[in-house]
């Protein structure tokens, strides 16, 4: 055989063994962002020092989506991912909890300033119009700062509450998934619970509305809000940054209303690998 012929094999053999040795992380479905964008993101914000802190090479990681948290976790555990990259608040939950047969391999401290956005999303605009103002005097009388502290910065034991019911007034129905424990909870008897029904509850009691949730994949919550399912969906993430590639943002239609954010996290991955 020609040496054209071998030195192709090689090359194909070589190729091969550099792909094999990348590292495939899972992470949420995010909307309007395929895998591939999201992977090139990570190697462009990655570069920084993710190396050095989490020991994973940006430019050999593939991103593979998940639409929830349990797909995650159990694609980990099964081996079809290396590892998966979750926000720090999940990070910290997934630890502390015992979430699993997993080890925190490390988490990256490449932009220290809060830079991520939690949203509501809408359709609606009057909807939302209500929404932001609640958001707003919540911030600037400190119960968005409180319920912040006591729900995900120090959270324990976390138990369903339930909504007040105001007699004859407007219901509005709020998409939440429970991916992204402390924030957005759900717990095992499929009921809401922590900050997600301490947020939602204030902005009920503000408007005199009554608030029903429903419960949703990450991946289906645009879906759910288009189809009419729901009239908001508790978690969209937003950047503050004017370059969208500098973050890893959702880019929601044109038609979703994202409300002004009511929670901010900085960009620090925990990095989950299976127990060997």
């Amino acid at each position: 055989m020609s040496k054209k012929f071998f030195a192709a094999v090689f090359l194909f053999v070589l190729l091969s063994a550099v792909t094999a040795s990348g590292e495939v992380v899972g992470r949420f479905t995010m909307v309007n962002v395929s895998e591939q964008a999201a992977t090139d993101q990570m190697k462009f914000t990655g570069t920084i020092d993710i190396e050095t802190y989490v020991g994973v090479d940006p430019s050999t990681v593939t991103i593979k989506f998940y639409d929830s948290l349990t797909t995650l976790l159990l694609a980990l555990s099964k081996g079809e991912i290396d590892s998966i990259t979750v926000p720090r608040p999940v990070g910290r939950y997934i630890l502390e909890n015992n979430y699993g047969d997993f080890n925190i391999k490390g988490f990256n401290w490449w932009i220290k300033a809060k830079s991520s956005t939690l949203n509501f999303g809408f359709i609606n605009e009057e909807i939302a119009k209500k929404f932001n103002e609640v958001i707003k005097a919540m911030k600037q009388d400190g119960t968005l700062p409180a319920l912040e502290e006591k729900y995900i910065e120090n959270f324990g034991t976390i138990t369903a509450e339930t909504f007040e019911n105001f007699d004859d007034a407007e219901t509005i129905t709020v998409a939440v998934t429970g991916d992204i424990p402390p924030i957005d909870y759900v717990d095992a008897s499929g009921n809401p619970a922590g900050f997600n029904v301490a947020v939602l509850k204030e902005i009920g009691k503000r408007l005199h509305v009554n608030i029903k949730t429903i419960q949703v994949d990450t991946g289906a919550r645009i879906a759910a809000l288009t189809s009419g399912r729901a009239d908001a969906i508790f978690w969209m993430r937003g950047t503050i940054y004017s370059k969208p590639e500098q973050t890893a943002t959702e880019m929601p239609d044109k038609a979703i209303i994202l409300s002004e954010p009511y929670y901010l996290w900085s960009e620090q991955y925990f990095i989950c690998k299976r127990k060997k």
